[in-house]
């Protein structure tokens, strides 16, 4: 199972910005940096604020599930709408789309986006062939989703495996991390906001 976070996974600031936003919690300027071409929201010390304040309300982490659940479910449907968006042609459309959807918003104390990458791929532009089928191993023979969301995701056209994807695009990305940067600073405030709101209403400050 393939999981993509807007949050990085480690804690800390990852240095060089190219803006930051004032993250304010309980008077205290967090931070968020927006990194060059960078996928992530970097949220300074998160880790160790979320940290503290579990063990501060056993009720704690039910609520930030709930506020990270929130953001990833608003990012998932704005993905499906960037993948409809991101196919040159209708065929690669329906590509992106049915890889889109196999993206789902996870419970999560962090938002965070899970591929359910054993769900069955199933070509509208060209069926499997035999040697397709021989490549892939384990999985009764079949075409899944985890085989197509990084092509479609980044790219590929430089092989015959891979011309079926649009030019490589390095880690840039055509629906999925697009979308994150777009919300990068949006992503950050809300949580923020939710994480301000879930300390004053557990009186936990």
């Amino acid at each position: 199972m393939a999981y993509f976070s807007a949050f990085p996974d480690l804690p800390g600031d990852a240095g060089s910005t190219v803006g930051r936003g004032s993250g304010m919690l309980k008077g205290q300027n967090l931070g968020f940096s927006v990194v060059p071409n960078g996928n992530t929201v970097i949220v300074k010390d998160l880790f160790e604020t979320l940290r503290r304040y579990e063990k501060a309300s056993p009720l704690f982490k039910k609520e930030m599930r709930k506020v990270a659940y929130a953001i990833a479910k608003d990012l998932q449907g704005r993905v499906k709408i960037e993948a409809g968006l991101a196919g040159a042609s209708p065929g690669r459309a329906r590509q992106y789309l049915q890889v889109a959807k196999g993206l789902r918003a996870n419970n999560d104390n962090v938002p965070t986006i899970k591929l359910r990458g054993n769900e069955p791929f199933r070509s509208t532009t060209r069926p499997v062939n035999k040697n397709d089928r021989k490549k892939i191993k384990g999985r009764n023979q079949r075409v899944v989703l985890s085989d197509i969301f990084f092509g479609a995701e980044f790219g590929g056209g430089a092989t015959s495996k891979t011309k079926q994807f649009l030019r490589h695009r390095g880690q840039s990305g055509y629906f999925f991390w697009p979308t994150v940067r777009k919300r990068k600073n949006a992503i950050a405030k809300e949580y923020l906001d939710g994480l301000d709101k879930v300390i004053r209403e557990l009186n936990i400050g």
